[in-house]
């Protein structure tokens, strides 16, 4: 992840390099120090610290977030416009729009759980009403992925973080809702394997057993028939305990109270609250499961 100089921070907050400065000595912002002693800021240390201070950012491409000041060009506003802009394949303006509301202090689950949410929801029902309809919710989807991706990338959790694997289940083609999990989770601190959509449950056997996960997601769009849901939750009672197995999603609700161990999840701001629950707990303690 890039570093920045006291200076090209500075710049890109339109405040003084000395003021900059005090904030590093003071510890208001965490720095590295270079062989020859310069401070060095990293990027993700810099939208921390702009997003619990709703410092304003006068120069966002200072930042490598050149979108952010396309967006304040435009003055963007309004909630439906990010579906403007998955209407139109707009990445750059999706990316401006979702970058800005975090930088103003919207978390990721947030972003999900309302416009990408919403947006992509009124995307989907294009289809009933126009033959074009799937063309847009599939360049909308790739649109929102990008832009998802850019958030994404602000977050690199330490190599000794807590890891969780996840993805939607065979015959489940849906993209968007395991990657909006996985970003989730890897904002939170923990690192995250998606494992995308219609992964089959050898595909999950193969990654927990690679990886030793502290935490498994599933996610559920499509429907699955009772025997799948059977067989998965059976194949979710014989994983290792030390493993926390939460299901959500569209179609998550053949699996609430399926069994003690599922974690069964109705949002983005819960996939968010478990994963800081397994941060905040020691590897080696046993995990109660909650009540669906």
């Amino acid at each position: 992840m890039r570093l920045l100089s006291p200076r090209e921070l500075a710049d890109a907050l339109g405040v003084s390099e000395s003021s900059l400065k005090r904030w590093v000595d003071s510890g208001k912002i965490q720095a590295t120090r270079t062989d020859g002693g310069h401070r060095r800021i990293l990027l993700s240390e810099a939208v921390r610290f702009i997003r619990e201070t709703r410092a304003p950012v006068a120069r966002p491409e200072l930042l490598d977030l050149p979108e952010v000041a396309v967006a304040q060009r435009r003055a963007i506003g309004g909630a439906d416009r990010l579906l403007d802009q998955l209407l139109e394949g707009d990445v750059i303006g999706a990316r401006g729009w979702l970058m800005s509301r975090y930088l103003a202090g919207a978390s990721i689950a947030d972003l999900c759980d309302g416009p990408v949410k919403d947006a992509m929801y009124r995307l989907g029902e294009l289809w009933k009403h126009d033959e074009g309809g799937i063309f847009i919710e599939h360049r909308g989807t790739d649109v929102c992925l990008q832009a998802l991706a850019q958030l994404r990338a602000l977050h690199d959790p330490p190599a000794d973080a807590p890891l969780a694997v996840g993805g939607a289940p065979e015959g489940d083609p849906y993209l968007l809702p395991s990657f909006m999990a996985a970003t989730v989770i890897a904002a939170a601190g923990m690192r995250a394997v998606n494992l995308g959509p219609d992964a089959p449950l050898t595909a999950f056997d193969a990654a927990i057993q690679h990886h030793a996960p502290r935490m498994m997601w599933l996610s559920v769009t499509s429907p699955l028939s009772p025997a799948r849901v059977r067989t998965t939750v059976q194949w979710i009672a014989g994983l290792p305990t030390s493993v926390i197995p939460i299901v959500g999603g569209q179609q998550s609700a053949p699996f609430a109270g399926a069994h003690p161990a599922i974690r069964h999840v109705r949002s983005m701001a819960e996939v968010d609250a478990l994963a800081r629950e397994v941060l905040a707990a020691p590897a080696s303690s046993p995990h109660a499961p909650a009540v669906a």
